[in-house]
């Protein structure tokens, strides 16, 4: 193969009439073999120091090496150490000993730099470059560099910048950046190099390694990509509708997001770069050439199929023109894409996120997992690991390919993992291409499940009815309602036979994992334009609806995608649903209460941050008198049964249908 483009050529035989310039001439070396590689201040004698050079074994992955090792005068006096690890790690070898964030508890600065004064507010903490730069400067300075943690500054702009720079709406949290979708978005994607949120990225970058001055890398922005960027933009439901309804415009967006990512990742990349080095901020990494981390955690909630179609071939893409490339999976839910990634040749390495709920990355549970990644040619990040989870999980999936974010809180468990670490460090073992478990298999993969028909029988011309509204189409459900106003059947034996029915299938299968976010979102589109035709006939009857539900996301929280489920499930069977969007105040719920002379009040939260505010939502209807009025349920990826019972909330649940059988359950019905 080439060693400085990766290119892999067939051997024994001459390559003939190259129109190569003479600066670019190209060195082939034989996979398997271990080279020296030294820094360009280096002189080339002789009776070159081995022992100074970086030993870099050349496997059937290896994507080329750097035109350009250099030598900060970085604050980490261990750094040539860990680039060497983590050129093994890329190249699927040795332990990489790291952590998610520094720490600063006991920690000796490495420069003599005052911190800068408090942020006036959120606005100059986040969006004022100079002051940033300040702030990251003194951060870096007093932080613990030990093992292989890196000395590098996070210029975080939120999660998936690249939609802020395409458009969306900034906004400085206490803790992170929101990205808002951009109200005048008109599905047209479109880099305007003037845009304020792109000249705030290359501004701050600039401003980060103007104060480095060498001493530590400035870390490349998280941009994030393709569905995740463009659900930033537009929402995630109609992303997700997109896959049904315009899948040919979604496909050519995806390309469009694809194109300017590689330009923005370019222009930033040449402010950042050490040579032709750098570091990533979030997801700590380095690297000797161009690296991303990738991902798509919207994909959770789409088929296999969708994933390869939506999102695969451009994370190929991507993975064929950055030189190293390590993909974030997000949750158990995203599990079952993991086939797909693993036929990305090109792709280094996955890092795994369990996500709320679930033990974190050292925890037995997960160490099938690992081996399948490894086993499938691809190096680990293995996130959250703790002191003693570290030993067991190295016997167990090998000491080639790891890298271990650990869960560290001083420089005394550094050192105690370090020597943990050093006993795998002399001898690596190979990763077994074993069979997977049987709970690692039912986790990753999903298995096929029959779905009985249980539409009514009694009425045949509506089945048709029922199907439509299970296969999300919209125009056919409209199509057999209008028939069966015109012959007479009664609204009531529609709704309750064959509307709630249908959903109630939907909801089963998306439970079981037959369905997915966009077949659940495009029944309850059929559903609603069919109870669209039916509302006038209802009017003044007691029996519309079977309860009234005001549903939100608690004050602090933007996340809307679970609630709005939950609201179209709801809805779908029968109730009437008051849907009040993100961010919530206690007052605004207790207004829309009182207002809507609710029977039950879902709240729902995604963040550990946001879900206490639930308990003072509970508080001010009771300081309004109408706690006794309204049931109350809760729901979120961080919230269980346990913290419902803890708040006094009425009921809870972890997922669009079986909240349904909760709010039945509340009402006093059958389920």
């Amino acid at each position: 193969m080439n060693f400085f483009t990766g290119e892999r050529l067939e051997g024994g035989r001459w390559l003939k009439n190259l129109d190569i310039p003479l600066d670019e001439m190209p060195v082939y070396v034989r996979q398997g073999a271990t080279i020296p590689v030294y820094p360009d201040e280096v002189e080339c004698t002789d009776d070159m120091d081995l022992s100074k050079s970086i030993g870099l074994h050349i496997d059937p992955h290896f994507k080329g090496i750097f035109k350009k090792l250099t030598n900060m005068e970085t604050w980490k006096t261990n750094l040539d150490e860990t680039k060497k690890r983590y050129i093994n790690w890329w190249n699927h070898k040795g332990i990489i000993l790291n952590m998610w964030e520094h720490f600063q508890e006991g920690v000796k600065p490495h420069a003599d730099i005052p911190a800068p004064s408090p942020a006036k507010d959120l606005n100059q903490k986040w969006f004022d470059p100079q002051w940033r730069a300040e702030y990251l400067d003194w951060y870096v300075a007093h932080s613990s560099l030990k093992a292989d943690i890196l000395p590098v500054a996070n210029t975080q702009l939120g999660p998936g910048s690249l939609a802020a720079i395409l458009g969306g709406v900034f906004e400085g949290g206490e803790d992170t950046i929101w990205i808002h979708p951009d109200p005048d978005f008109n599905d047209e994607i479109v880099f305007n190099p003037e845009h304020p949120n792109w000249i705030l990225h290359k501004e701050l970058l600039k401003a980060c390694k103007a104060k480095a001055n060498g001493h530590y890398y400035v870390g490349m922005p998280d941009l994030m990509e393709g569905l995740d960027v463009l659900a930033a933009l537009k929402g995630t439901d109609k992303v997700l509708l997109d896959t049904v309804m315009q899948p040919e415009v979604l496909e050519q967006q995806m390309q469009q997001i694809n194109d300017i990512y590689f330009k923005v990742f370019d222009e930033l990349y040449d402010i950042i770069r050490e040579g032709d080095e750098m570091a990533f901020c979030y997801f700590s990494s380095w690297a000797p050439g161009k690296m991303s981390k990738l991902q798509s955690d919207i994909s959770t909630m789409i088929s296999e199929d969708d994933y390869r179609r939506f999102v695969q071939p451009f994370i190929r893409e991507q993975c064929q023109k950055i030189d190293y490339t390590l993909y974030h999976l997000d949750g158990v839910g995203a599990m079952h894409h993991l086939p797909a990634l693993l036929e990305i040749e090109e792709l280094n390495a996955i890092q795994w996120t369990p996500g709320v709920g679930e033990p974190q990355g050292g925890s037995p549970k997960w160490y099938d997992l690992y081996k399948k990644i490894l086993a499938g040619g691809k190096s680990i990040m293995a996130c959250w690991v703790t002191l003693d989870e570290l030993k067991p999980l190295l016997d167990n999936i090998g000491a080639d390919g790891v890298h271990l974010e650990m869960d560290f809180h001083n420089e005394r468990e550094v050192e105690q993992a370090m020597r943990i670490v050093e006993e795998y460090s002399s001898s690596s073992s190979d990763v077994s291409k074993e069979d997977l478990s049987k709970e690692e298999a039912a986790a990753t993969k999903q298995e096929t499940i029959v779905v009985k028909d249980s539409a009514a029988a009694g009425n045949e011309a509506l089945k048709p009815l029922f199907n439509a509204i299970v296969d999300g189409k919209l125009e056919p459900a409209v199509e057999v309602t209008k028939k069966a106003i015109a012959e007479g059947v009664q609204p009531q034996e529609i709704i309750n036979n064959y509307m709630i029915k249908a959903m109630g299938e939907v909801g089963q299968r998306f439970q079981d994992g037959k369905a997915f976010v966009p077949q659940l979102l495009m029944a309850g589109r059929a559903m609603k334009g069919a109870l669209e035709l039916l509302k006038p006939l209802l009017q003044g009857s007691a029996s519309t609806t079977i309860g009234k539900v005001v549903i939100g996301t608690v004050k602090g929280d933007l996340h809307d995608i679970g609630k709005n489920l939950v609201a179209s499930m709801l809805e779908g069977c029968g109730f009437e649903v008051i849907n009040i969007g993100i961010d919530v105040s206690c007052d605004k719920f207790v207004e829309e209460v009182k207002k809507n002379k609710a029977d039950i009040l879902c709240m729902s939260a995604l963040l550990t941050t946001t879900m206490t505010y639930m308990q003072e939502v509970i508080n001010a209807l009771e300081a309004a008198g109408i706690r006794h009025q309204v049931k109350v349920m809760i729901g979120g990826a961080p919230v269980s049964q346990g913290f419902a019972d803890e708040i006094g909330a009425d009921g809870y649940s972890d997922n669009a249908n079986t909240a349904v059988a909760v709010a039945k359950e509340l009402m006093g019905l059958h389920k």
